[in-house]
C-alpha cells in the first residue's frame, strides 16, 4: 500500500483543514476545502459531458487557481491533464491539441485566443457549474489508475513537432514520497507549519510539479510567481516579502535574477529554510552566494529530465561540497532509481568515465504520447532488483564517481570546431566560475554560406554591475577562462549584458541571448 497518493492526500487535508490556504496567486486564494469540492464538481461535469471518452484534457491558462482545480478534476474523472501556458502561440497550442487527441480545452481563468482548435469550456463563464453540477462522490472510483497517465507535458521536439511526456499516477506518487524526504526538516518544524512553497515555474514546465506534488502531499501552502512579477524586481520582492515562503523551488536562473539585487537576502525572506533547484546547472557562484545571504537555509541541487518525473538525484550543497567541487555534482539516485553511464553501444562504462546518462526505475515515463518511433529509441526495459525496470536514455552527458552523478551537458550540444569536439555547456560552466560572471550562453558561429561549419565561438555573459565592458575586462576574462579550459574552447568574442533573457520556463533563452548580440 502506497504511503502517499496525491489525490487522496488532498481529500485528507481538505477534511482536516478545509480553510487552510492551498494556493495563492495575485489576489486569488484557494483553500484545500475549495480545491476538493470544486475539483469533484469539475470531474462530475466532465463525466456528464464526455461519458466514456477518456481522452486527455488540455488545461489552458497561467497561474489562476482554476488551473489546479482543473488538473485535479480531470484526474478524478479518469482523464490525464495537459497543462498549456497562455503564453504559448496558437500554432503551438493547436499542435498539442492535435497530437494529444484532447477531448476538451478547459480555459482556467483566461480567455482562449481565436484560432485555437477543439471544443472549449471557459470555467469562469460556465455560470453556476460550481453550484449546479453534482460533485463526483468521494467514494466513487478514484480517477485514473496507478498505471495510467496522470499528466502529459509537451516538450520541444528536434523536428519542431512537440512530444507529449506521459507520467503515471504511480510515478508521481513515488516522486512525491521522495520529495517529502528532501524537505522533511522544514515540514516537521512546528514553528513553520504549514510550510509555504514557492511556485515559480509555469505549469507547462515540469519543475512546477516539484512544488505542487510535495506541497499538496504535505498539506502545505503554495504561493505563485506571476509572469508580471518577474518584469520588476521591486514588485517581485514585495510579493516575496508578504509570502512567508520557507521552501524555495525554482530554476537557478530565477535565483540569479533575484541575487542581482542586494535586497534579496535573509531580511527579505527570514523564514526560508530550503532552496530546491532543478532544470538547469547550478553554479558554485550561485550556491555560494545563497549560502552567504541565507545562512539559515540549505541549498539542494537535483537533476532529472521531464521523462523521469521531475528529478531523480539530489545533493545538499554544503561548505564541504562547495570547497571540493569546481562544478557542482547533482547527487546520488533516489530510492527506486538506478543511474547508469553508457557508451554509444549501450555498454556501461567504468566509474569515472564519461558517457550518456541512463535512468532506470519507478518514475520513468510511460513514453511519448502516440510516438512509437521515438519511444523505441529512447525507452526500454532492464532487469531491476525486483523485476523489470523501465529505462530512459537521456541524451545527457555525465560521469559517476562513487555513486555521485556529475552532469556534463547535452550530448547534442556538442560542436566540432577546427577538429575538436566541444561541449558548449562545459565552457558555460567554467565561465560561470569567473568572478563577476553570473550566467553564460555560448554558441558557435557559422562560416558564411556553410551552415554547420563553424569559424569560432562567442559567449553572452550576464555580469555583475561592477564588471565593465572594456577591452581590458574581455582580455582578463579570457585569460582567467584559460585556467580552466584549453585555448581552443575559449570564445573569440565575449558580450557582456546586465541580464540574460529567460524562457517562460525560467531557463536561459539561448536563441534570444544570441539575438541580443547579432
Amino acid at each position: 500500500m502506497r504511503v502517499v497518493d496525491l489525490v487522496n492526500s488532498v481529500l485528507l487535508h481538505a477534511q482536516a483543514h478545509p480553510d487552510r490556504p492551498c494556493f495563492t496567486w495575485r489576489e486569488h486564494t484557494l483553500t484545500y476545502g475549495e480545491l476538493e469540492l470544486q475539483s469533484r464538481r469539475v470531474a462530475g461535469h466532465l463525466d456528464s459531458r464526455l461519458g466514456r471518452d477518456t481522452s486527455p484534457i488540455v488545461v489552458f491558462g497561467h497561474k489562476h487557481p482554476l488551473m489546479l482545480v482543473s488538473f485535479l478534476g480531470a484526474v478524478r474523472s479518469g482523464r490525464a491533464y495537459i497543462p498549456v501556458d497562455s503564453s504559448f502561440p496558437v500554432d503551438r497550442v493547436n499542435s498539442i491539441v492535435s497530437e494529444s487527441g484532447a477531448s476538451l480545452v478547459l480555459a482556467a481563468g483566461t480567455d482562449i485566443p481565436a484560432g485555437v482548435t477543439g471544443t472549449h469550456i471557459d470555467l469562469q463563464a460556465l455560470q453556476g457549474w460550481a453550484r449546479t453540477d453534482p460533485p463526483r462522490p468521494i467514494d466513487s472510483p478514484a480517477g485514473v489508475s496507478l498505471e495510467s497517465p496522470f499528466y502529459i507535458i509537451f516538450t520541444s521536439g528536434s523536428t519542431g513537432r512537440p512530444k507529449g511526456v506521459q507520467i503515471s499516477r504511480d510515478s508521481l506518487n513515488r516522486f512525491a514520497e521522495w520529495g517529502l524526504t528532501l524537505v522533511r526538516a522544514t515540514l516537521d518544524d512546528p514553528g513553520l507549519a504549514p510550510a509555504v512553497f514557492l511556485n515559480q515555474a509555469p505549469f507547462s514546465f515540469d519543475l512546477s510539479v516539484m512544488d505542487l506534488a510535495i506541497g499538496l502531499a504535505s498539506g502545505s501552502s503554495l504561493v505563485s510567481v506571476d509572469r508580471d512579477h518577474v518584469a520588476r524586481l521591486a514588485d517581485l520582492f514585495d510579493m516575496l516579502a508578504k509570502s512567508r515562503v520557507n521552501v524555495w523551488v525554482s530554476t537557478p536562473s530565477f535565483a540569479d535574477l533575484c541575487l542581482s539585487d542586494q535586497g534579496f537576502n535573509r531580511e527579505l525572506l527570514p523564514e526560508v529554510r530550503e532552496f530546491l533547484f532543478c532544470g538547469e546547472t547550478l553554479s558554485v557562484t550561485t550556491a555560494s552566494e545563497l549560502s552567504r545571504r541565507f545562512p539559515q537555509a540549505r541549498v539542494v541541487n537535483t537533476y532529472g529530465p521531464t521523462e523521469s518525473t521531475v528529478a531523480v538525484t539530489s545533493i545538499v550543497v554544503d561548505e564541504e561540497v562547495l570547497r571540493e567541487h569546481a562544478a557542482l555534482p547533482v547527487g546520488a539516485a533516489k530510492p527506486g532509481t538506478s543511474i547508469f553511464i553508457w557508451d554509444e553501444e549501450g555498454n556501461s562504462v567504468p566509474d569515472g568515465e564519461r558517457g550518456e546518462i541512463v535512468i532506470a526505475g519507478d518514475t520513468v515515463s510511460l513514453g511519448y504520447f502516440g510516438r512509437p518511433d521515438l519511444n523505441e529509441k529512447a525507452f526500454g526495459m532492464i532487469s531491476g532488483p525486483h523485476g523489470p525496470w523501465r529505462f530512459y536514455r537521456t541524451g545527457d552527458a555525465g560521469v559517476l564517481r562513487g555513486g555521485v552523478l556529475h552532469f556534463l551537458g547535452r550530448l547534442d550540444f556538442q560542436v566540432k570546431l577546427h577538429g575538436y569536439r566541444i561541449e558548449v555547456e562545459d565552457i558555460e560552466a567554467n565561465l560561470q566560475r569567473l568572478p563577476g560572471v553570473r550566467r553564460a550562453v555560448v554558441f558557435p558561429v557559422d562560416k558564411i554560406g556553410q551552415p554547420g561549419v563553424y569559424t569560432h565561438l562567442e559567449a553572452v555573459l550576464q555580469a555583475d554591475r561592477d564588471v565593465d565592458t572594456s577591452l581590458a575586462t574581455m582580455v582578463r576574462l579570457k585569460r582567467q577562462l584559460k585556467e580552466f579550459v584549453p585555448e581552443y574552447m575559449v570564445p573569440k568574442i565575449l558580450h557582456i549584458v546586465r541580464e540574460l533573457p529567460m524562457t517562460a520556463n525560467g531557463k536561459a533563452d539561448r536563441r534570444a541571448a544570441r539575438a541580443l548580440v547579432s
